[in-house]
């Protein structure tokens, strides 16, 4: 039965360790995944990393309470995909991840390790991508993982040759997906694992609405061109799109990675008309509800393509064999979520975001129920977000298949009957392409 354990006042030490590991599931686990939200790394103190990525300490008592749980586990894997132009070790440095890997590495007992694990990364010069091939990426390698037929992206793949992610190349996307053929790339030691440990961020997203234990299972994914974000000429603009935004998005589509001195004086043109026309990219709270926000790429409340993509990864995650290949009709692998709310980030998510300090952290074995709680406590309407709201054509045996207004959820150790029953903790500010779309009403 599906239940989730809100613990609040900023939990930390043993408490926290504790707290999660009497929350782990049971079972003679030997190979362990901990996959946490390394997005990218902090570029401007206004949104600062804290608010950003999993915590650290988080990260920490996790594997803390993995290590006393699973004494016959013979390795534990912590391991992301961030964004192809993180820059790796400013993150490691900004998180304190560095001096974490080198206390593990004389810890006894299975061997822990941090991994990047993105395929490719890329050096970014004034706004334009350079693609770098130092990459190491999963040592495990990738195998490469189909849905087609059983894949939610089927349902509109009539539009496959308008399927898109920002600074990729679509024809690299159309070569993963199409009408019955729906492909994506999967890091082998998330495949070979017997447990997912998925440690998400309490974070706004301009895409999903929100980014939580769905959203955070898309950086299993090695290969960012898999990953189906919007629909060109379909969702990809919103109501908020100015038309000087459009023009911008396909003049940078049409210059992005292939002449840096062209995109140069694209770039430079775009700066000069951003200021006059007064249009802001991220800012402060009182320039997000401005209304002259940049809004594009699918950063809007009518997105209806990118939920079916994190459903993919989700269900990947849940029963693509070690080897890759077509789903298997029984789950592969165990799973629970741990997510980190201690500093939470509201805003323009999940690269900019405003910090709200929550101090909460919560746990549960569905990432829907995680989600939806999440959700009410940011004081969001699960009814207006689609990955929530889509939750019935989920192919699950066990996750979603709950009533939100009985479902148990744990705060603080009392039990309470359904998710209206939780607090609002505070109206977290949407994404600009999502605000007065989905907030709860006021009580």
């Amino acid at each position: 039965m599906a239940e989730a354990h809100i613990l609040t006042g900023s939990p930390a030490g043993e408490t926290l360790v504790r707290f999660v590991r009497d929350r782990l599931p049971e079972g003679p686990y030997t190979r362990i995944v901990v996959k946490p939200n390394w997005v990218r790394h902090e570029t401007d103190p206004r949104f600062p990393i804290r608010a950003l990525v999993t915590d650290t300490r988080l990260i920490d008592a996790v594997l803390q309470a993995c290590l006393a749980k699973y004494p016959g586990a013979r390795s534990i894997t912590v391991g992301d995909a961030p964004l192809q132009t993180c820059d790796w070790k400013r993150l490691s440095a900004q998180t304190g991840l560095d001096a974490m890997a080198i206390r593990y590495a004389s810890v006894a007992g299975p061997a822990v390790r941090f991994l990047d694990l993105r395929r490719e990364r890329a050096v970014e010069r004034q706004g334009f991508m350079r693609v770098s091939a130092d990459q190491p990426g999963d040592p495990a390698g990738y195998r490469e993982v189909a849905l087609d037929a059983a894949s939610h992206l089927e349902p509109v793949s009539a539009d496959a040759a308008r399927f898109r992610v920002s600074d990729y190349d679509p024809g690299e996307m159309v070569s993963r997906h199409g009408p019955g053929r729906h492909r994506y790339l999967i890091s082998a030691s998330v495949l070979d694992a017997d447990l997912v440990v998925n440690l998400p961020k309490m974070k706004t997203h301009q895409k999903a609405g929100i980014t939580g234990a769905l959203k955070n299972l898309v950086g299993i994914n090695g290969d960012k061109a898999c990953l189906v974000h919007h629909r060109k000429g379909v969702d990809e603009f919103g109501p908020c799109s100015t038309r000087l935004v459009r023009l911008q998005c396909r003049v940078r589509d049409a210059l992005q990675k292939r002449s840096p001195r062209l995109f140069a004086g694209g770039r430079a043109a775009w700066s000069g008309i951003k200021a006059l026309a007064r249009v802001h990219t991220a800012a402060t709270r009182e320039v997000l509800t401005s209304g002259r926000v940049y809004v594009a790429s699918g950063s809007w409340y009518g997105n209806d393509t990118i939920w079916r993509m994190i459903y993919d990864l989700n269900r990947a995650a849940r029963y693509a064999p070690a080897g890759g290949g077509l789903l298997a009709a029984t789950p592969q692998r165990d799973y629970v979520a741990i997510m980190d709310g201690i500093c939470a980030g509201e805003g323009n998510g999940p690269l900019d975001p405003l910090p709200v300090d929550l101090g909460i952290v919560t746990v549960s074995d569905d990432p829907f129920l995680m989600d939806m709680a999440a959700a009410r406590l940011m004081g969001f309407d699960r009814d207006r977000i689609p990955q929530l709201a889509n939750c019935a054509l989920f192919q699950d045996e066990r996750w979603a298949r709950f009533d939100p207004r009985t479902v148990s959820v744990i705060l603080d150790g009392k039990r309470l009957r359904g998710l209206d029953a939780l607090p609002v903790l505070r109206r977290f500010l949407p994404t600009p392409g999502w605000q007065g779309r989905i907030e709860l009403a006021s009580p």
